[in-house]
């Protein structure tokens, strides 16, 4: 019996293990180019696709008319609170794989795999169904021959495969896998080459209709501008949160960014603004140019250039929707490669997926490998399968980044003591620069005071022992340390460094010892109320704000569940008592979080308001994802039980975590 509890407490101890981040921020594998407007083109090609000619007309027509316009804004409010948690994280952990890597490093190894493994799945469905939609595009522009010739000399049953082999979308792939493996630079160079182009349409969309903008279209037609009220527009909202998901893309080459720690806040903060102007200049155009009863689901912007006589104005239109959607195939092939690199260094997945191109350093195996599978499926599968397929993969990610935010500020960690392995040698450039000039003015200083040769030697020495910064924290002797530092791990070299060991700083001032996050506050246990957190001192440090985060989620969650598909009720007291007591037990967990230590040595990017904030993004992900229905979650359930195989059998064995913990 106690060999059995033993062999239960080691599995469960292995399947939650954390991973030290130390070794993955002293890597080089991966190219270093990608600048602050690489990143930011990134992140629009990752939004701007799908979103703006796809997604419009549906909803447009047949969940919100014209308040489409709020329905955006209210999207991009909820998109942004898990694009401030994928900042945070990506500006303090710059490496490849994302919401895989935050959660492996904040929950633990199981749910990092189940969050990899769905990402990276699911976005490869992604980019056949692009491809096939690029596909459509190019066909509607050559008036279907494609289609016909293909029906007719190559049919294929339809259904839930597609009506004929679709190699035109095949082709797509292909071409755009070569670019990736072309190198980023390239990659980075085409993707803003076609992105500048959306843009010109998007502008030449906006422009054109508010010139032809008939202002009855939103107040005197039927129904008015809320023709399916309020309720309506919120529906809408949660549909078109899957348009602002291109945060993804950006947090993936956070381990290609020069200086990630700067520019991807700002990437996504500029990307989000731009994307979201634009989405809601052209769906302000597109129900002002036809009344919203009007617009064509499969094809909303030409239909309405239509109907005003602009027939010409379609070819604009499709090109600039070509556009994006071959931007947007190309982010997303970029980011499922990063995922599989990270699971795979880390011993989750087969190591060939950690193969890099000699001279560009990208995953070319890997890259190579999900091309192939997105290319057979946009031949077999139709368009409607595949997309019936995309939905759980990228909420669950955003919850479990959220939670990680939260998980992280409140528990003991050394992440922000480790140097990211390029900016080492910057940072002794600039310190010996910094301490050569501070020996000069002393040395000129002290010249001028007094002419004693050996007073000014003195003064030389003591200003070479003086503390100086480095990355934030006050270390003595820095002119020593930087040298010792970049002796152990920075190499110039753009190949692997051969040495991972942690740079770590050890000496710190002003700050909190990382133990102390967590714990309770020495205000609070000092207050005249402080016997009533007692008993929070019994636990290890970060274990009470955990436990608080898990019982707010699931209070939540429930709460959700009820008013979603239990409204009927919401009359009865009983029902109002039970979402009461929910609610305030949720707001009572969250606001018990605040009166602990958090994390004080963040130099990067930090989520505000915390944790409230990432809470609310954490409520907002799991409401979207209840609304998703119940065959997706089948779905879900079937391609999980592939990828639990493959870690029991594989990922479980062979996890470097567990390997060192042996």
């Amino acid at each position: 019996m106690a060999e059995t509890t033993s062999c239960c407490s080691n599995f469960l101890r292995n399947i939650f293990r954390r991973k030290n981040v130390s070794e993955d921020m002293m890597r080089r594998d991966l190219r270093r180019c990608f600048n602050l407007g690489d990143l930011t083109f990134l992140a629009i090609s990752g939004m701007m696709g799908s979103g703006l000619y796809v997604l419009a007309g549906t909803v447009t027509r047949n969940i919100t008319g014209p308040s489409i316009v709020i329905s955006y804004v209210v999207a991009a409010f909820a998109s942004i609170l898990s694009a401030l948690c994928y900042a945070e994280f990506a500006a303090r952990i710059p490496v490849a794989g994302s919401a895989y890597q935050f959660t492996y490093l904040s929950v633990g190894e199981f749910w990092a795999f189940v969050v990899g493994w769905n990402v990276a799945l699911e976005h490869t469905i992604y980019v056949a169904a692009i491809a096939k939609t690029c596909s459509g595009y190019l066909d509607g522009l050559f008036g279907m021959a494609i289609s016909k010739y293909m029906m007719v000399h190559a049919p294929m049953p339809g259904g839930f495969v597609a009506t004929y082999p679709d190699f035109l979308s095949a082709g797509l792939i292909l071409v755009f896998t070569l670019i990736l493996i072309g190198g980023v630079k390239l990659s980075s160079k085409v993707n803003i080459a076609i992105a500048t182009l959306n843009v010109a349409v998007i502008t030449f969309i906006i422009v054109t209709g508010f010139i032809l903008a008939d202002w009855d279209n939103w107040f005197n037609v039927k129904g008015g501008f809320f023709p399916y009220g309020w309720a309506g527009t919120i529906s809408g909202s949660t549909t078109l949160v899957y348009s602002y998901v291109g945060y993804e893309v950006v947090a993936s080459a956070t381990e290609e960014a020069i200086n990630a720690g700067r520019d991807i806040p700002i990437s996504l903060l500029v990307s989000i603004i731009v994307v979201v102007i634009a989405y809601v200049g052209a769906s302000a155009s597109l129900t002002l140019i036809a009344p919203w009863y009007l617009v064509s689901v499969v094809t909303p912007y030409p239909s309405a250039y239509a109907y005003r006589g602009w027939h010409w104005a379609r070819y604009v239109v499709s090109i600039g929707a070509l556009a994006a959607m071959l931007t947007c195939l190309l982010s997303i092939l970029f980011v499922v490669p990063r995922y599989l690199l990270a699971m795979a260094r880390d011993g989750l997945l087969w190591k060939f997926f950690t193969i890099l191109h000699p001279k560009t350093q990208v995953p070319y195996v890997s890259t190579l490998i999900v091309a192939g599978i997105s290319m057979l499926m946009s031949i077999i599968f139709s368009l409607t399968t595949l997309v019936e397929f995309i939905a759980v993969g990228q909420l669950l990610a955003c919850t479990f980044v959220g939670i990680c935010v939260i998980r992280l500020r409140y528990s003991p960690n050394q992440i922000s003591t480790y140097k990211r392995a390029d900016q080492c040698k910057d940072d002794q450039e600039e310190g010996e620069a910094n301490e050569l000039n501070k020996v000069s003015t002393e040395a000129t200083s002290d010249k001028d005071a007094s002419s004693d040769k050996d007073a000014s030697s003195d003064m030389r020495k003591d200003a070479t022992s003086e503390t100086s910064t480095f990355n934030g924290y006050t270390e003595k002797s820095s002119l020593c340390k930087s040298r010792k530092i970049a002796e152990a791990g920075c190499s110039t070299s753009d190949s692997a460094s051969s040495s991972y060991d942690a740079i770590t700083l050890d000496e710190t001032s002003g700050l909190l010892s990382s133990s102390q996050y967590g714990t309770l506050k020495k205000s609070v246990i000092n207050s005249p109320y402080g016997f009533l957190f007692a008993w929070a001192q019994k636990y290890e440090a970060g274990n009470v704000p955990l436990y608080s985060l898990l019982l707010a989620i699931f209070c939540s969650t429930v709460a959700s569940i009820m008013l979603l598909f239990a409204s009927s009720s919401i009359g009865n007291w009983w029902f109002i008592l039970i979402l009461v007591f929910l609610i305030f037990t949720s707001f009572c967990c969250i606001t018990l979080i605040c009166f602990f230590v958090q994390d004080d040595s963040i130099k990067t990017f930090k989520v505000p308001f915390v944790p409230f904030l990432p809470y609310l993004s954490i409520v907002i992900n799991i409401l979207l994802m209840l609304k998703l229905k119940p065959l997706t979650w089948i779905r879900f359930a079937v391609w999980m039980v592939f990828g639990l195989i493959i870690y029991f059998a594989y990922g479980y064995r062979n996890s470097k975590a567990r390997a060192k913990d042996d």
